[in-house]
């Protein structure tokens, strides 16, 4: 697939070269930041269906990611495990976007699977994905779809089921279709995952519970004041990771139970984090990372951490620039803590081309 392709040879071969030729400096912040919230954050639900704990979620901005040049690293999954596991503000987020494409082999079977990430990057007219994020088994495209070309070619084997603020939901009723479920208004393309031979779930309930979440603004994290937090002050980016409500991060981190496809075709990345501790007790977190490109390559990286705590299990500071920025590599950084809420930034200059 061109576009994993893409993400992992051309960022984390950037986020590698980067941490290897950063200049110094340090500076403590005393406030929170605060941006905008991020439109995934619409997307993401505070509990996952079936009630199991720890809601994980990527997000890639493909659209910025094409801004850049392809280049070719055979060892991509190998360099985004070492980034997690000695430079995690980086390394997190890149890992992330290692694992997003893994997603579209939930998908495989809709008949608009290959449009929508075409492999030769030509855009199918009608469908324009320029963002997706990948939550709780359904993959959510952000960018521009016409409605009627999703009535005419894709809902073959579909039944128009519903129709809600703008989005027509389309539930499968034979052969391959069956079972598969998608929502589709004129910014975004709602896709439920195919459930496994183990697994305990209607891809249409899925799709709907996901439309009511978003439309009446409720159970989702952002509707938590920390988990609002955990938005408000990482924003909008180019790549996301987040975990919410987990009890051992180390396990949400395996990518195993998130992705339905043959061995051959799973990440080689399994990172580490088992001695870090700012992940011993963590709860919550999102990490994202915001870059700068000109004429094809990474000027800047800006990582943004921000996690929630067991009360008095926040990590020190010094563990916080030790184990999640780096402690050979002195790159200009902030480090917020106060009372269970811990926030990091970090930017990462000066990459070599």
């Amino acid at each position: 697939m061109k576009r994993r392709q893409f993400v992992t040879t051309s960022l984390v071969a950037a986020g590698t070269a980067t941490v290897a030729g950063c200049f110094s400096g340090d500076e403590d912040g005393e406030s929170f930041p605060s941006y905008e919230t991020p439109r995934y954050g619409d997307w993401v639900p505070a509990e996952r269906h079936g009630g199991e704990t720890g809601v994980f979620f990527t997000h890639v901005d493909w659209e910025t990611l094409d801004g850049l040049d392809d280049e070719d690293d055979p060892d991509e999954d190998e360099d985004a495990e070492e980034l997690v596991e000695e430079v995690p503000i980086l390394g997190l987020p890149l890992y992330g976007a290692v694992l997003s494409p893994f997603a579209m082999f939930g998908i495989m079977f809709y008949p608009f699977a290959d449009d929508v990430l075409p492999d030769d990057g030509e855009e199918v007219e009608g469908v324009t994905a320029s963002a997706m994020t990948w939550t709780d088994d359904v993959v959510v495209f952000h960018g521009e779809f016409d409605p009627d070309v999703f009535a005419a070619d894709y809902a073959e084997e579909f039944d128009e089921s519903d129709e809600q603020d703008g989005f027509t939901l389309y539930v499968g009723t034979e052969g391959f279709a069956e079972g598969l479920a998608y929502a589709v208004s004129e910014e975004t393309l709602v896709v439920g995952m195919q459930p496994g031979e183990d697994d305990d779930y209607e891809s249409a309930d899925l799709v709907s519970a996901a439309l009511d979440r978003t439309l009446d603004g409720t159970d989702r994290v952002i509707d938590a004041d920390d988990g609002r937090w955990l938005y408000e002050t990482t924003g909008e980016a180019a790549m996301a990771y987040g975990v919410w409500g987990t009890d051992d991060f180390s396990t949400a981190l395996e990518a195993d139970d998130e992705i339905d496809a043959e061995d051959d075709a799973e990440p080689e990345a399994d990172p580490d984090v088992d001695a870090n501790p700012v992940f011993d007790d963590v709860e919550s977190l999102v990490n994202t990372l915001v870059f700068d490109a000109e004429d094809g390559e990474v000027t800047e990286m800006e990582a943004r951490f921000s996690a929630l705590y067991p009360a008095d299990e926040t990590p020190s500071e010094d563990d916080v620039r030790e184990h999640l920025i780096g402690e050979e590599e002195e790159v200009p950084h902030e480090v917020v803590i106060e009372d269970e809420r811990v926030h990091a930034s970090a930017t990462f200059d000066d990459t070599p081309s």
